[in-house]
């Protein structure tokens, strides 16, 4: 127990000590800190999940996860942002702010990543395969549209619970070929890179040792 606290710690201090660099660093992308922000939620929302005896508590944060989920994966994205600086990565101060966009990025969609460990291994005691797969595909392609739905119509999560009609008429309008062709990519990045990590972590559980 002693250790897993100290694994939480350990892990928001070091995205409080990135937020903390963006911050006070001269960089076009302090947008990070609030991205970064929320993919820390739906971490924590887990970890809640994975804690809490309250069948209750566990529905409202599972659901909260669920519908917070997308801002970490959507980080996926935010290499849009390169244009700020260009491509080139010819000068000092481009390849310190594609340093620091690249971090951003990797600590949001890591974040989730582990969120949806943390899930699974709170939900489903037994590793099931083909249930772990629809899971994640079900969640990949949730996530997908929520991540359409902010980069192109600028929802939030908390819209559902504000403007829950005005989301739904939004998603209506919106499919289209440009919709369900992104849905679809990212979908499937997310599911590749979610197994990926899913079995490379089951990997390094298994007491790894070589046969003479």
């Amino acid at each position: 127990m002693r250790d897993k606290v100290l694994n939480i710690i350990i892990i928001h201090v070091m995205v409080f000590l990135f937020c903390l660099f963006v911050y006070v660093a001269p960089t076009h992308f302090t947008f990070l800190n609030w991205n970064v922000f929320l993919s820390l939620l739906p971490f924590d929302f887990a970890l809640v999940v994975a804690t809490t005896h309250f069948k209750s508590v566990k529905s409202i944060f599972l659901v909260l996860w669920l519908l917070f989920f997308p801002n970490a994966m959507y980080m996926m994205t935010d290499f849009i942002h390169l244009n700020a600086i260009g491509t080139d990565l010819d000068q000092a101060t481009q390849y310190f702010n594609y340093a620091i966009l690249a971090t951003g990025i990797f600590i949001g969609v890591g974040l989730g990543i582990l969120s949806l460990e943390i899930i699974a291994q709170a939900l489903f005691k037994n590793h099931v395969h083909i249930i772990y797969f629809i899971v994640t595909a079900l969640v990949s392609l949730l996530s997908a549209i929520g991540i359409y739905l902010g980069r192109y119509l600028r929802l939030n999560s908390w819209d559902m619970f504000t403007n829950f009609s005005d989301v739904i008429q939004n998603i209506v309008s919106s499919v289209g070929y440009h919709m369900v062709t992104f849905v679809i990519l990212f979908a499937g990045a997310q599911f590749a890179i979610l197994v990926i990590f899913h079995y490379g972590v089951r990997l390094l559980n298994i007491n790894l040792s070589v046969e003479k």
